[in-house]
């Protein structure tokens, strides 16, 4: 047996900036780093559905709200006609985040994005320290754990996680639900358990629209890989 796990946790944190985005917020933790005085210095790029003054607007009111931010600054990326990327870099107290609690035990962080108001973090720990990450969230008041999972190490998990991320930015919240509906119904299996007129019939829709779905869908990982 390894000595190492995966622990993936999602917590709401309350008041804490995370907890003020809206459902059409996503972001992913680019770069952290300590700075002197138990300041951390937090990177993060983000993909906001809506308008650009909207999106800023809304950013920057989330950031308002928490107090132990110290300054940020928020640059605009691209934009197109449905989404805004920005770069968010905010000085923070340490001791007042959760990336700060989990780095103080020794973790390797594979991810950390905030989804739908809430922090999702993919971690590598000893086996040992499990426990103690456990008790420091479950004795903050504000940290509500809403889902935690721990398993033994594997390389499967670890490409699901390192490319989860990539997902989540690049298809849309109803692609994903198609892609996961496809999954459980065994579209994807060989020999399909669905095929994709039982898809369409199981999700209320025609089959030509699950067809230009997954087909546009298709397009967009197609364009990632290829992109260089």
């Amino acid at each position: 047996m390894g000595q190492y796990k995966y622990v993936g946790i999602t917590v709401r944190h309350d008041d804490c900036w995370s907890n003020f985005t809206t459902s059409n917020y996503f972001d992913t933790l680019m770069n952290v780093e300590y700075a002197s005085f138990n300041i951390l210095k937090a990177t993060r790029v983000a993909i906001v559905r809506g308008s650009q003054d909207d999106n800023r607007f809304m950013i920057k009111s989330a950031l308002n709200n928490d107090k132990s931010i110290i300054d940020y600054e928020i640059s605009h990326l691209i934009s197109n006609n449905r989404y805004s990327f920005y770069m968010i870099t905010m000085l923070q107290d340490a001791d007042s985040t959760v990336i700060g609690r989990l780095r103080a035990k020794g973790i390797l962080m594979l991810n950390a994005s905030i989804k739908d108001g809430k922090e999702i973090y993919d971690i590598i720990v000893s086996k040992d320290t499990e426990p103690l990450i456990t008790n420091s969230l479950k004795n903050d008041s504000r940290v509500e754990i809403i889902n935690f999972i721990s398993s033994n190490l594997k390389g499967e998990t670890l490409f699901k996680m390192v490319s989860r991320n990539v997902m989540d930015m690049l298809l849309t919240e109803k692609e994903q639900l198609l892609m996961k509906k496809a999954r459980e119904l065994g579209y994807f299996n060989v020999p399909r358990k669905k095929n994709l007129e039982e898809v369409a019939k199981e999700l209320g829709v025609s089959k030509m629209n699950i067809s230009l779905s997954l087909r546009n869908i298709l397009k967009k990982v197609s364009n990632l890989i290829y992109a260089f």
